[in-house]
């Protein structure tokens, strides 16, 4: 028998601190800008701008404004322009616009249409998720080295 037991109540309290604070459902329209502090995921469609901290984009959500957050992860379809810190782009996901990131992420068979523009020098593909990985590596050897 233990006299300091820890209350179950006390871990739950501490995982929904970074789980998704508010949701939009997929039946939900809205007109306006959101400005937002936690996660926000949205299913449905928003007409307008979104300010924030971290920004879910779902599979049925779709976005026609521009989006400034320091997370983005996008499954749905943007059209407008991102501004964001860290995006990674779903499969199926679409962003129609101009994309300033400095860490960006796409998997295969998502679709960025529009100019892409880099915060970091060393932004890079990586190995096997463009192309396959024979041509990567032959790339690689073409290029002259310092």
């Amino acid at each position: 028998m233990s006299f300091f037991k820890k209350d179950p109540m006390e871990n739950l309290a501490q995982d929904n601190k970074e789980m998704t604070t508010s949701i939009i459902g997929k039946d939900m329209t809205m007109v306006g800008d959101i400005c937002f502090k936690g996660k926000l995921r949205l299913d449905g469609k928003l007409k307008g701008n979104i300010k924030g901290d971290y920004f879910i984009l779902g599979e049925t959500g779709h976005v026609t404004g521009d989006i400034e957050v320091a997370n983005f992860t996008c499954q749905g379809q943007v059209d407008g322009n991102v501004n964001v810190k860290k995006l990674h782009v779903i499969k199926e996901g679409t962003i129609n616009g101009k994309v300033e990131t400095s860490d960006l992420s796409v998997e295969s068979g998502a679709a960025l249409n529009g100019e892409i523009k880099s915060r970091s020098k060393d932004l890079r593909l990586v190995p096997g998720t463009s192309i396959p990985e024979e041509e990567w590596e032959k790339k690689l050897q073409a290029i002259p080295q310092k």
